[in-house]
Formats: structure tokens, C-alpha cells, sequence
């Protein structure tokens, strides 16, 4: 499964990446609203990080017809290089810009989809990753792990390479059904990423190694005792 960061502060990314192994970060409009800089200031520092960790980014168009989808996906492209990912809206103009997109090359994510049919025609105009909101699915009185297990074996069926990028968690739980069903990636919050490790079963093992370790050695290290 492939991790990203759904963030828009580049230095909370630096230090997600520190400690776990991901693919890259994920923006949206919202998220871009928050952010802790001017965008131009920003953005600087985003092509500057996925230039130097070879990591995804992705962000989503503003632009509401197909042609200007469009535009600014070039621009994007141009401006991020080969890393970017650019973010379209699983609507009718949406579709239209993906096709365009694929065509000239640009890697896309129909974002913001809410059933398996949305997924399906995403992978069908060929998009690289289709966003379903699992939480938001779920404010609608249906299931998005379901929805997901069903996208992810619609793909395997038609032989779609397309993968699935869940988003909008509430727990992490979530995500672990994800993971399941054979979800292809998430984009979790930097505060999820140390709830998915967390553990009190290995927080009561390292106090008992630790415990019997300084009633026999008190402070000294384990690289202590190496011969000299």
C-alpha cells in the first residue's frame, strides 16, 4: 500500500517522512486555504522536496470547465515536473479533462468520488488513481470500506490499472480495513500515522525490557558491552 501525507505544511511532511516510509503528500483546496504560507512561498517549497525525494505530490485543479481543468494542469505539470499528480473532480467536466490530460501525458486523480460507477468510468478515461472518501461515504448512509473492496475487485475484473487512493478517515480502524480489501493507497493525516503503530501490548513489552535491563546494568548501553 502506498502512504501519503494529507497536508499542506511542507515541514510536517519532512518530518512524517523522517520516520515512516511514504509515497508523497496530497493537497486539496481546502487544505490549501490553511496553509501556514503565501501559496507561491509554498509551492517553491514542494517542487523543491519532491525534486529531491523523487515523492509524489498532488494537487487538484480550481477550475470548474474541462478546457481550463486543463490549462491548469499544465501549468501544474510544468511547474512540478514528473512527480505531480493532478487532482480532477469525479464530474462530467472532470471526466472530459481526464481524458485530455492522459492524452497529453499528465498523470491524474479523479478526486472526490462517492460510488463504484464514478470509480469505474475514472479508470475507464484513464485515470492513474481514483479518490473515494470513505468517511463521506459513510455520512451518506453507505459503507466506504465497502465501496472500496468493490471498487478494488471492479478493477481487478476489467483489468484497470488504475489505483485506488482512499481518503476522508475518521479512525484507523479505516484504514486497516482498507488495507484488507486490498485498497492500493491512503492519504491519512500526520497524527494517523503514529495511530497506526500504536500499540499498549508494545508499549508494556519495552517497559518490561527496559525495567530488567537497568536492574542488571543500570545506565550502561547495550554498545557498552561490545569488545574493544
Amino acid at each position: 500500500m502506498e502512504y501519503y501525507v494529507d497536508i499542506a505544511d511542507i515541514e510536517t511532511v519532512r518530518a512524517v517522512n523522517d520516520c515512516f516510509p511514504i509515497d508523497g503528500f496530497t493537497t486539496n483546496p481546502n487544505i490549501l486555504t490553511k496553509a501556514p504560507k503565501p501559496l507561491p512561498e509554498l509551492f517553491a517549497e514542494y517542487k523543491a522536496y519532491i525534486m529531491e525525494t523523487g515523492q509524489k505530490l498532488f494537487v487538484q485543479v480550481t477550475a470548474s470547465k474541462a478546457e481550463e481543468m486543463v490549462a491548469q494542469a499544465v501549468k501544474l505539470r510544468d511547474y512540478f515536473g514528473e512527480h505531480l499528480v493532478v487532482k480532477l473532480p469525479a464530474i462530467r467536466e472532470g471526466y472530459r479533462a481526464c481524458i485530455r490530460c492522459k492524452a497529453l501525458g499528465i498523470p491524474v486523480c479523479v478526486t472526490v468520488v462517492h460510488s463504484t460507477m464514478q470509480a469505474l468510468m475514472a479508470a475507464k478515461a484513464g485515470a492513474d488513481y481514483t479518490a473515494p472518501y470513505i468517511s463521506h461515504i459513510d455520512n451518506i448512509g453507505a459503507d466506504g470500506v465497502h465501496c472500496v473492496d468493490e471498487i478494488v475487485k471492479a478493477f481487478d475484473r476489467s483489468g484497470y490499472t488504475c489505483k485506488v487512493l482512499g481518503a476522508s478517515f475518521r479512525t484507523v480502524e479505516q484504514v486497516d480495513k482498507l488495507a484488507i480489501v486490498g485498497c492500493h493507497a491512503v492519504t491519512i493525516t500526520p497524527e494517523t500515522f503514529d495511530m497506526l503503530i500504536a500499540h499498549p501490548s508494545t508499549d508494556v513489552s519495552m517497559a518490561g525490557f527496559n525495567n530488567v535491563w537497568r536492574e542488571k546494568f543500570g545506565d550502561r548501553q547495550v554498545t557498552d558491552f561490545l569488545p574493544e
